[in-house]
């Protein structure tokens, strides 16, 4: 618990505010996990090292580039995803065509924007042109999230916000964080088969194996799009929430 803590409090210090840490640095620290595990197990000196890696990386600036490189793998997958995910999802959910809301709860979403002088198309104009009625719901998910920012960081909304990009940026990594995880298992079958004559390394390093794996299925089959999409839903409904009569008094 410990060298837990250690690490988070390194983590802390690497200058990123706490959207940037949890939801690029994070997705891209797991990626390159597997390495760490190999290194950790086969080279023990390395572990009292790993204070001095992250301040020299921090220095370098080395944390930031990870950061950077997973968002914008993240925001690639965002664009060829389209209304799936993210601010378009977000708009569609506002249109007559989505049928995710009930009717009602929309009605009282399109209400409360339109009493903010925020454009709203109705039914009959969305069948009409549904082009301009999605253009307008973009413009109207803007406004919230400009109207909603001042108290974002103190709010349920931010938390929402940061594990959809904390989702999105994971499943923009998917394939590095395969090949990586792919090579540590070729490199710790390779340091097994190396030190087979002693059998406690062989051990750790099998354990260290089934670990890898473990994660290689996480990868595989729990970071895809529907963990974006849950999350992207999860984000909007959180959004919208504001334009319920509880909170649109405190929205300007």
């Amino acid at each position: 618990m410990a060298s837990s803590l250690s690490f988070d409090a390194i983590l802390r210090g690497v200058g990123l505010d706490r959207y940037a840490l949890n939801a690029r640095l994070k997705p891209a620290l797991l990626g390159l996990l597997p390495i760490f595990l190999v290194v950790g197990f086969w080279v023990p000196e390395a572990r009292t090292m790993v204070g001095a890696f992250v301040s020299a990386a921090t220095a370098c600036g080395l944390t930031f580039l990870l950061a950077q490189i997973a968002r914008n793998r993240g925001r690639t997958l965002e664009r060829r995803l389209g209304d799936r995910v993210g601010r378009l999802h977000s708009a569609r959910l506002l249109t007559f065509a989505d049928r995710s809301f009930a009717a009602e709860t929309k009605n009282r979403y399109h209400t409360f924007l339109l009493s903010k002088n925020i454009r709203v198309s109705t039914a009959d104009e969305e069948k009409a042109s549904p082009d301009d009625a999605f253009d307008r719901a973009r413009a109207a998910v803007d406004w919230l999230l400009v109207h909603t920012l001042p108290d974002a960081k103190k709010s349920l909304l931010f938390e929402e916000n940061i594990a959809y990009g904390f989702a999105r940026n994971l499943y923009g990594i998917k394939a590095i964080a395969i090949s990586i995880a792919v090579l540590a298992m070729m490199a710790d079958a390779a340091m097994i088969f190396i030190r087979l004559p002693d059998r406690s390394p062989a051990v750790g390093g099998s354990i260290v194996g089934a670990l890898l794996l473990l994660a290689l299925a996480m990868w595989v089959f729990f970071v895809n799009e529907d963990l974006v999409r849950e999350s992207s839903l999860a984000y909007a409904q959180r959004l919208f929430s504001q334009c319920e009569p509880a909170a649109a008094a405190e929205v300007a």
